[in-house]
């Protein structure tokens, strides 16, 4: 065989390996490749580089699939941690309290002291107070002005003056519009009323205090 027919030939093979060439083309390069172990040899190792370069492809692209999956999974892990984190903070939001304005809630015709037959003295509430308020908060004040429950005021607790509460209200109250119901609450003032001359409802957010029973003394 001689080599100028082999030069043809593998001129030949990269479209015979395509299988684009002419069929006069393909009957040439058959009869040759049949006495021709070295051109027969090339067209191997021709189709040997196709095959290793589509396997390199798709295992590229099953490299890029896995990462978008794996970034897919990872956004979605990172959007449950968040929407969690939103859920948590709107619960810990509403279950936290607020006192209760005095003025802004109408507390003057809703919350009052009255003394029974006996001499017993009852806390009252109605209404808008009594709906919206998750508990009662107490608190001691002296002849200083300060109230105990309350940090970053002075208190003498040896010159108690008066016997306050203060109305706490959980926060999700104030988001939602409702019917108040007519309804009433009252409890007994249990404490030791020795010194104290009045009873109050202490607004400790305008820090203000608002006698409901007895008289402040000047």
């Amino acid at each position: 065989m001689s080599k100028k027919n082999c030069d043809m030939i593998r001129d030949l093979l990269p479209l015979y390996a395509d299988g684009v060439c002419s069929e006069e083309s393909r009957k040439y390069v058959n009869e040759h490749l049949a006495a021709c172990p070295e051109c027969t040899e090339m067209l191997h190792k021709m189709n040997q580089k196709v095959a290793i370069a589509a396997e390199t492809d798709i295992s590229a692209v099953k490299k890029i699939k896995k990462r978008l999956k794996l970034g897919k999974v990872a956004v979605a892990l990172i959007c449950t941690v968040l929407a969690a984190a939103a859920l948590f903070g709107g619960y810990m939001y509403a279950v936290t309290d607020c006192s209760m304005d005095y003025e802004k809630y109408n507390l003057a015709e809703n919350v009052w002291v009255e003394e029974d037959e006996n001499g017993k003295l009852w806390f009252c509430m109605k209404d808008n107070a009594a709906a919206l308020s998750a508990y009662v908060y107490p608190t001691v004040s002296s002849k200083t002005g300060g109230h105990m429950s309350y940090k970053g005021q002075e208190f003498d607790r040896m010159q108690k003056a008066g016997y306050g509460y203060t109305l706490k209200m959980l926060r999700i109250a104030k988001l939602e519009p409702f019917q108040i119901p007519q309804k009433e609450l009252r409890f007994e003032i249990t404490r030791d009323m020795t010194d104290i001359s009045y009873i109050f409802y202490y607004d400790d957010k305008n820090d203000k205090e608002y006698v409901l029973w007895g008289e402040k003394p000047q």
